[in-house]
C-alpha cells in the first residue's frame, strides 16, 4: 500500500531550515510526498528542495490531522539554529491521510509514531469519559480500550490518539480515577469520570507488560492494588 504519488501537498520548512535552504519568505515550497516499501520521498516542484528519508532515518512521524503531516529526522540543523533536529511540516492540499495510510506508516517505521487519525475497529473491553489534562486546563474525550489497542478519542483533534499496546512503554493508575499513559513520545495525565474497572486495568496492565500469563490473584479472589506503573518486586 502507498499514499497516490499524484497526491499534491505544500510543505512548511521549519523557519530556520527555510532561512538556510532560500525556500522563500514563507519558508515554504509545493510538490509530491510518496511513500513505499522503502521511504518517504519528498518531490519539490523545484527540485534542489527534494528530499528523502528511509523509515529507519525517521525519528518520530506525526499525523497531526488528516491533511497534515510531521516528520523530524535524526539530522542535527547547523549550531546557529542551536543542534535543533530538522523538522518537517508538510500540508495537503488534495486528499486525506486515511487510517489506512496511518497504519502503512506503522507498519514501516522502525519507532512508534503519534497517530491522531481515529476509526473504530476492534472490540471495545470499555470506554469512559475522561479530561485529559494539559499544562493549562483540558480537553474532554473518551478513553476506549481494545484488545491491542487505546483510544483516545476528542473533538480537539490535534488531542486524538491511538496506541498500539505494544507501542506503551508504561501505564500508571494511583486510584480509580486517573490514569497515565506513556509512550517514547509523550506521556497523556487522564482525570476519569467514572471508576476504571480493576479486572479491565489488571488485563491492560498484564498485556502492556507482557505478562498476560501471570497470576494476579490474591488469596480470597481479590485483584492486587495497582502497581502504578511499575512491575511487581522493582
Amino acid at each position: 500500500m502507498k499514499l497516490k504519488p499524484s497526491l499534491l501537498l505544500v510543505v512548511i520548512w521549519s523557519l530556520s531550515l527555510a532561512l538556510r535552504l532560500g525556500a522563500g519568505p514563507l519558508g515554504s515550497c509545493s510538490g509530491k510526498l510518496i511513500a513505499d516499501d522503502r521511504e518517504i520521498r519528498y518531490e519539490a516542484a523545484h527540485g534542489k528542495h527534494s528530499q528523502s528519508w528511509p523509515y529507519v532515518d525517521i525519528q518520530r512521524l506525526d499525523v497531526v490531522s488528516p491533511t497534515r503531516l510531521d516528520l523530524k529526522t535524526f539530522k542535527s540543523e547547523s549550531w546557529k539554529k542551536f543542534e535543533k533536529d530538522e523538522t518537517f511540516h508538510f500540508l495537503l492540499l488534495d486528499g486525506q491521510i486515511t487510517v489506512g495510510d496511518q497504519e502503512f506508516f506503522r507498519s514501516k517505521l522502525s519507532r512508534p509514531m503519534v497517530a491522531r487519525v481515529v476509526e473504530d475497529k476492534g472490540t471495545v473491553l470499555a470506554s469512559l469519559p475522561v479530561r485529559h489534562r494539559h499544562r493549562l486546563g483540558g480537553c474532554e474525550g473518551r478513553l476506549q480500550m481494545e484488545e491491542d489497542r487505546l483510544i483516545y478519542s476528542t473533538d480537539h483533534s490535534n488531542d486524538n490518539r491511538i496506541w498500539r499496546l505494544s507501542d506503551i512503554e508504561t501505564i500508571g493508575s494511583p486510584d480509580d480515577y486517573h490514569l497515565r499513559v506513556t509512550t517514547p513520545n509523550e506521556t497523556f495525565t487522564f482525570d476519569l469520570k467514572s471508576p476504571l474497572d480493576h479486572r479491565i486495568y489488571d488485563s491492560l496492565w498484564k498485556k502492556i507488560y507482557r505478562l498476560e500469563n501471570a497470576h494476579t490473584f490474591r488469596p480470597g479472589g481479590h485483584y492486587p492494588k495497582r502497581y502504578k506503573g511499575v512491575r511487581p518486586n522493582d
